[in-house]
C-alpha cells in the first residue's frame, strides 16, 4: 500500500504540511503546530501510517503524551480510524507511566524492591502539613499546601540544585530547607512521590546501561504529543530513550506553553535542532478554528515574543465579526455586564480569565440572580488563601475584642509595633472592666507612645470598619490598617484582597460578607453549574484544547492580565515570565472560533498593555499647514503585469501600503488578501486594485 492509497482507505484528507508531517517517520523531527492545525489528526494518522505504509511492528512504537485523559483520547482516536484491535497493538503512555514501567523493570532485573509510592494524595498532605508546622509553628492551610506541592514539583522537573534551588521561594517559609527535610524523610521512609518517579527512572536509565538498552530495543519510534508542556527532565528522559534509534517524533508549539509553574520547558522546542543534529523542522501553520479576524490578530500578537521559531499562523475559514473591545469603568462594572450577557445567551460563550479567582465575583452575582452557568475546574483554594484569612480574622476579631486566638493570629500585621510579649501581656491581663485588647496596649505604660497611638487607631476603625459597607472595610483594613503595607513587605497577593471587596461590594456588612464566603464555598465544593450551559466560565489553562464560538478574555489589565508587567531593567526571568504571559493571552484568543471579545477598564491605573497593542488609540488627526503635495501620475500597469506581481504575495510576507504603513499577509483566498498592519489594524483587500491603484508594495 502506497501512501496514496493509504488515503483513499481510510478516507484522510490533508493539507500538504500535514502530508508532509506525517511521512516524516525517520530521525528526529519536530513538527511546529499553531492552534486549530489538526495536530491530533496529524499524530494518529501517522502512526496509521508507519504501521500500514511502511510495514513499521506497532510494538515498536511509544507515543507519550501529558495527561492520561489525553493518552486515552489519542487511543480512541486513533482506533475509531484503524480499529481497536490495531490500537490495542500501540503504547500510548503518559511519561510518568513510562517512568513507572522502568522501575518496575528495574526491580525485575536487579531483584530488588524500589522505593513506595505515595499514591495517597490525602496523606501527602498531611505528611507537608506536619513538616510545615514544624519549621513555622503554624498550621499550613489548604492553600498552603497546594503551594509547596506546586514548588516540590517544579523543582524536581526543572531539576534545580543548589544556587537554582535557593531562589525558589514559598511565602512565609525557608523553602530550600523544607525541600531538603521533605525529601530526606521520603528517603528515610523509603518512599516517593509521582515527581520522584522521573528522578529515580532517570538515575536507573543512567546507571544500569542494560535496562536502558532493553528500552531502546523494545522501542524503536518515539512520539512525544504536547512537547511545550513537557518539563525539563521528561526531556532528558525522552533524549536518553530516543538517542541510539534518533527516531523521535516530537509535537508542540512553544507558543503554545503556558505551564511555566508546572515547570513546562518549552527551550526543548527552540533548541531542538541543536540537541538533535540532523534534526527536521516541520510546521503546521493552516489554523481551521478561527476566523480570519482572529486569526491574523493573534498572529500579530504573539510575533512580539522573542524566543519562538519563526512561524506564521494562517486561517482557512474564513471571514468573520472584526474583534470587540469591551470598554467598562472598572471590574465591578465588567461582573454586571457579564451577568447580563448570561442571562441573554443562547450562544456557546466561554468567559476565560487567568486566575480562578477571577470567577468568584461573577459566579456570585449569578448564583444571586438565579443565572445558569457552567463552570470549568473552579478551586476552593482562594477560601484557604493567607490573606482571605487574616482579613477574615480582623473582622472577627472587630466583632469580638477580647478574643485571644484571632488578635495573636493578626497583631503583628497592622504596623502598631506591638512586641510578642506585649501581645501576650495583652491577652492575659485585658478584659477588666470591658476592656478591649487594643484598649489595654493604648494604655500601656510598656508600650512605646507610637504603639499606644497606632493602637488607639486600630481601635477606631474595628470599630467603625463593623458599621459600614463589607467592601469598604475590606478598603479599610488594606489601606488603612497597615495590612496592605504587610503584604507588600512579604510579596503577599493584593489581588486577594480585591476579590473579597468585589464581593463585599454585594454585602451590607462584613460579618454578611464572612458568611457569604461560607455560602460560596459550598457552591463550589459541590462542583458549580449547570451540565450542557451555553454560558462557561473557566480559566485559559483549563480551556487548553478546547474551542468556543464566542470567547471573553476578562480582568484585561496589567497585573492581571498580564500578571507581571516587566518595565526597563527587567531581568532574563522576568522578562520570560512576561513571554509565558503572552503565551497565555494568545492561547485565550485562539479559542474563539467566531467571536472575540476583550474586557478593558477605563478606570485609572487599569489600564493594559495587552489591549493596547490589539487595539491600538487612532492617532488624533492635526490640520496640515502646507499643501499635500501631489503624487505623480503613475502608469497603468497591465492585467498581465498585475498578475505576475501578485504572485509574490504569499503568507507570511512583509508588505508596505500607502496609506496603513508596513504590515504583514496573514492569508490569502484568490484575490483577496487579509494584512494585519504594524499599526494594530487589520484590513481585507483585494490585491489587484492595490496593486493597480500603487497603493501596495513588497517590503524593501
Amino acid at each position: 500500500m502506497d501512501f496514496s492509497q493509504f488515503k483513499a482507505q481510510f478516507s484522510i484528507r490533508l493539507d500538504p504540511q500535514q502530508e508532509a508531517a506525517v511521512q516524516a517517520v525517520e530521525g528526529p523531527v519536530l513538527l511546529l503546530a499553531v492552534p486549530g492545525s489538526g495536530k491530533t489528526t496529524v499524530l494518529v494518522t501517522r502512526l496509521g501510517y508507519m504501521c500500514q505504509v511502511r510495514g513499521i511492528r506497532p510494538e515498536s512504537i511509544l507515543t507519550m503524551t501529558y495527561t492520561v485523559a489525553a493518552a486515552r483520547d489519542m487511543e480512541r482516536r486513533f482506533a475509531s480510524f484503524f480499529g481497536e484491535e490495531a490500537a490495542k497493538l500501540l503504547s500510548f503512555r503518559t511519561i510518568n507511566g513510562v517512568c513507572s514501567r522502568i522501575i518496575r523493570y528495574y526491580e525485575r532485573v536487579t531483584g530488588r524492591s524500589a522505593f513506595r509510592l505515595l499514591e495517597d494524595s490525602g496523606r501527602k498532605s498531611a505528611f507537608l502539613g506536619e513538616l510545615y508546622r514544624s519549621q513555622t509553628n503554624e498550621y499550613a492551610t489548604e492553600s498552603t499546601i497546594k503551594g509547596l506541592e506546586t514548588a516540590i514539583t517544579y523543582v524536581k522537573n526543572q531539576m534545580l540544585k543548589g544556587e537554582e534551588l535557593s531562589q525558589v521561594e514559598v511565602e512565609g517559609l525557608d523553602f530550600p530547607a523544607f525541600y531538603q527535610t521533605y525529601c530526606k524523610i521520603l528517603r528515610d521512609k523509603q518512599l516517593m512521590d509521582y515527581d520522584d518517579q522521573m528522578v529515580y527512572a532517570l538515575q536507573i536509565l543512567r546507571q544500569y546501561p542494560q535496562i536502558l538498552g532493553a528500552v531502546r530495543d523494545r522501542y524503536r519510534y518515539f512520539c512525544v504529543d504536547e512537547a511545550q508542556d513537557t518539563s525539563k527532565i521528561q526531556h532528558t528522559i525522552i533524549h536518553l530513550l530516543a538517542g541510539q534509534s534518533g527516531n523521535l517524533f516530537m509535537v508542540g508549539d512553544e507558543d503554545q506553553s503556558i505551564y511555566g509553574f508546572r515547570a513546562a520547558y518549552p527551550q526543548a522546542l527552540t533548541e531542538f535542532d541543536r540537541v538533535y543534529p540532523n534534526a527536521k523542522v516541520l510546521y503546521m501553520e493552516q489554523n481551521y478554528r478561527s476566523t480570519e479576524q482572529i486569526v491574523a490578530a493573534a498572529d500579530r500578537f504573539i510575533q512580539k515574543n522573542k524566543n519562538r521559531h519563526p512561524k506564521h499562523m494562517r486561517a482557512t475559514r474564513g471571514s468573520g465579526p472584526e474583534l470587540r473591545e469591551i470598554s467598562v469603568y472598572d471590574r465591578q462594572r465588567q461582573y454586571r455586564y457579564l451577568c447580563k450577557m448570561a442571562e441573554d445567551c443562547n450562544t456557546e460563550t466561554a468567559v476565560l480569565y487567568r486566575d480562578n479567582d477571577s470567577a468568584l465575583p461573577l459566579m456570585d452575582l449569578l448564583e444571586r440572580a438565579g443565572i445558569p452557568y457552567r463552570c470549568r475546574q473552579v478551586e476552593s483554594l482562594f477560601f484557604t488563601n493567607r490573606v482571605v484569612r487574616d482579613i477574615a480574622d480582623i473582622i472577627r476579631f472587630a466583632q469580638e475584642p477580647g478574643n485571644a486566638d484571632y488578635f495573636l493570629n493578626i497583631y503583628y500585621k497592622l504596623g502598631a509595633g506591638i512586641s510578642r510579649a506585649l501581645a501576650r501581656e495583652a491577652v492575659a491581663r485585658s478584659g477588666g472592666a470591658g476592656e478591649t485588647i487594643l484598649e489595654y496596649i493604648a494604655s500601656s505604660a510598656a508600650a512605646s507612645p507610637w504603639t499606644r497611638k497606632q493602637c488607639k487607631a486600630l481601635q477606631t476603625h474595628m470599630n467603625n470598619l463593623l458599621e459600614e459597607p463589607a467592601d469598604k472595610a475590606v478598603y479599610r483594613i488594606v489601606h488603612f490598617m497597615g495590612y496592605g503595607a504587610y503584604l507588600e513587605t512579604r510579596g503577599g497577593d493584593l489581588n486577594k484582597a480585591e476579590i473579597l471587596a468585589a464581593l463585599g461590594a454585594e454585602e451590607p456588612t462584613p460579618g454578611r460578607l464572612l458568611e457569604r464566603l461560607e455560602e460560596l464555598r459550598e457552591v463550589v465544593q459541590a462542583g458549580a453549574g449547570t451540565p450542557d450551559c451555553p454560558f462557561v466560565l473557566s480559566t485559559i489553562h483549563s480551556s487548553k484544547g478546547l474551542e468556543y464560538d464566542r470567547v471573553i478574555l476578562m480582568d484585561v489589565a496589567d497585573g492581571m492580565l498580564p500578571k507581571v508587567v516587566p518595565d526597563r531593567g527587567a531581568t532574563a526571568q522576568e522578562l520570560d515570565a512576561y513571554e509565558e504571559e503572552r503565551r497565555l493571552f494568545y492561547v485565550g484568543m485562539t479559542r474563539a472560533k467566531r467571536e472575540l471579545n476583550i474586557v478593558t477598564f477605563r478606570k485609572v491605573g487599569m489600564e493594559s498593555a495587552f489591549s493596547r497593542e490589539i487595539f491600538p488609540p487612532k492617532p488624533k488627526e492635526t490640520p496640515q499647514k502646507s499643501a499635500v503635495k501631489k503624487l505623480p501620475a503613475a502608469t497603468q500597469l497591465s492585467r498581465e503585469q498585475i498578475t505576475q506581481l501578485s504572485g509574490g504575495y504569499v503568507p507570511g510576507t512583509r508588505l508596505d501600503h500607502r496609506t496603513f504603513g508596513p504590515g504583514t499577509l496573514v492569508s490569502r483566498s484568490g484575490d483577496i488578501a487579509i494584512i494585519a498592519f504594524d499599526s494594530g489594524e487589520v484590513k481585507k483587500l483585494a490585491l489587484s486594485t492595490a496593486l493597480r491603484a500603487r497603493q501596495l508594495r513588497l517590503e524593501g
